[in-house]
């Protein structure tokens, strides 16, 4: 099925639903007419209906929008708890209980009246990220997941959980997850051709052959980010300052687009691979001197300048994601091209085979905490254990903390327009450019994941209704730019996500946030290819020129 979808006959049932009766939907309710098991990436969540931020910002397929209080909707969230009711998170499994008719799901049959109403459950698992899920949709590897909510052994508990600058609320929280369970579909960081070779899949596991997946959509461009230390990327900030490179009326630890640093692509390549292993090959021009980067700090140091300390080794450490990531799969495809160029793609490193300290940060958090220790010499992460194959992180007698280190990460996690961020790290240009939709749309940040879903055809016509009307909602112009909110506001500009001007959809033929099109396309037509490189959508035939 081609990317380049237009689901023309599918707008008409993309408008919200009026409800005619507001009555709380509940387990007693009895059991989900219609079922979506969706294992894989975060990407697309907020279109399933879940709360951020205690409000809904996007919702394809439920008639109600849920609210943290679970008053006057039909719709609630439920999360998984391995403890007490209170301690619920959707780090793992999570999912949607709502009604639905044929006002967001066009051709759905059975259910009550004209419309068919009918009880929807969406059971999202993030557990194993994008390759685990693909495997699933693809290879039919079965998994667990909360089955239903009554077999979730669910209660009521309003709450919320906070991780990586946002909160999540929940109204039902469920201790029972069901295993032996067949995906309906999978959502990935990058469409499902480039999850193949050693680095793009779990060990053990095979490579995704997209070919057998009926379905595969691209669905939007997710901006992915490169985090680095707040230690570090205040060292490379005064080695801009002092340089040049940064404007001089910028100072060490100013949130702004303008004293942003930046690595090339090359340099990040170098990073990732294990080609430079030591902050020491990196040099700046000081007045008329050259100077490594902790010899421009050491300096700074010694002039008491704010922010900046002498780091306890000069290495280059290195939070990596496991195999199949989606986020690290995005890396690897537009800044390393792997598998892209074949035998000729550089691997990332891998831990004992190169002189940078690899280490692996297996979620969203992980790499938060990662960073974190690395800048503080705290213990979120050092000392906790990694699942099978991955190392486990060094214990906590390691010394740690006041070390450079990077890694990759979504931009939705640590936005503060004003402070920059609470996390202790902070996301670098590439190339000049800032991880913004802005810079995409004008073709200058080239760190894009083009994030898909994609299923085998069901013999079940309503779940294909579903997946179909899931799609053509979550690609919509509008959908992307309501997404763009708070959760990734930087200080440094608007990041997030960007639509997709080969979905049908028109760009502005300047820069224009309520309409976040890109101009650029990796193909127009056939199947998702996130090795093509991007270039002017030739069916609209505009780009910005700045």
């Amino acid at each position: 099925m081609s990317t380049s979808f237009t689901f023309r006959l599918l707008t008409v049932g993309l408008f919200t639903a009026m409800a005619g009766n507001v009555w709380a939907l509940t387990p007693a309710d009895g059991a989900p007419e219609l079922s979506l098991y969706i294992p894989g990436s975060q990407a697309n969540d907020p279109a399933f209906g879940f709360l951020v931020n205690n409000a809904t910002v996007a919702n394809a397929l439920c008639l109600d929008n849920a609210n943290p209080t679970a008053t006057s909707t039909t719709t609630h969230i439920y999360f998984h708890t391995a403890g007490a009711a209170s301690a619920a998170v959707n780090d793992n499994y999570s999912a949607v209980y709502c009604y639905t008719d044929t006002t967001k799901i066009p051709g759905l049959t059975g259910g009550i009246g004209a419309t068919h109403k009918t009880r929807l459950w969406i059971s999202r698992r993030r557990l194993g990220a994008s390759f685990v899920g693909l495997d699933a949709a693809a290879n039919g590897t079965l998994l667990t997941y909360l089955k239903d909510p009554t077999t979730a052994v669910c209660s009521v508990n309003n709450g919320s959980y906070s991780s990586g600058g946002a909160t999540y609320q929940w109204n039902y929280s469920c201790t029972t997850v069901t295993a032996g369970i067949a995906a309906t579909a999978a959502t990935s960081d990058v469409t499902p051709d480039v999850f193949h070779g050693s680095d793009n899949v779990t060990p053990g596991k095979s490579d995704i052959d997209a070919s057998v997946l009926d379905n595969k959509f691209a669905i939007a461009g997710h901006i992915v980010g490169i985090p680095v230390t707040l230690k570090l990327r205040n060292a490379l900030q005064y080695a801009g300052i002092t340089s040049g490179s940064l404007p001089n009326s910028c100072t060490v630890g100013l949130e702004t687009a303008a004293c942003q640093p930046s690595l090339s692509k090359e340099q990040l390549v170098s990073l990732f691979t294990g080609s430079v292993y030591d902050w020491s090959s990196f040099y700046v021009k000081v007045g008329g001197v050259n100077k490594s980067l902790p010899d421009v700090v050491a300096d700074g140091v010694a002039a008491n300048v704010t922010g900046l300390a002498n780091p306890l080794d000069t290495a280059v450490h290195l939070c990596r994601r496991e195999n199949g990531a989606g986020q690290q799969v995005a890396v690897l495809a537009n800044i390393l091209q792997y598998p892209c160029l074949g035998e000729s793609a550089p691997s990332i490193a891998q831990p004992g085979l190169v002189l940078t300290d690899v280490q692996y940060a297996t979620s969203l958090g992980a790499v938060d905490k990662c960073l974190s220790d690395y800048n503080d010499g705290t213990n979120g992460w050092f000392g906790t254990t990694n699942p099978s194959p991955y190392q486990n992180p060094p214990a906590t007698n390691v010394p740690h903390g006041n070390q450079w280190a990077l890694s990759i990460q979504t931009t939705e996690r640590n936005a503060n327009a004003t402070t920059g961020g609470s996390a202790k790290y902070r996301f670098i240009k590439i190339n000049g450019a800032s991880p913004t939709g802005e810079q995409v749309f004008l073709g200058h940040y080239p760190l894009v994941g083009e994030y898909g879903i994609s299923w085998k055809t069901s013999s079940n016509a309503n779940v294909n209704a579903a997946l179909n009307a899931l799609v053509a909602y979550s690609s919509l112009p509008s959908t992307v730019a309501g997404r763009n909110g708070t959760l990734s506001n930087h200080s440094w500009g608007q990041a997030g996500y960007i639509a997709l001007s080969a979905n049908g959809h028109t760009p502005s033929e300047t820069w224009l946030a309520s309409n976040p099109v890109s101009p650029f396309a990796r193909q127009t037509s056939g199947a998702p290819d996130a090795c093509a490189i991007p270039t002017v959508n030739p069916n609209y035939g505009t780009v910005e020129l700045r």
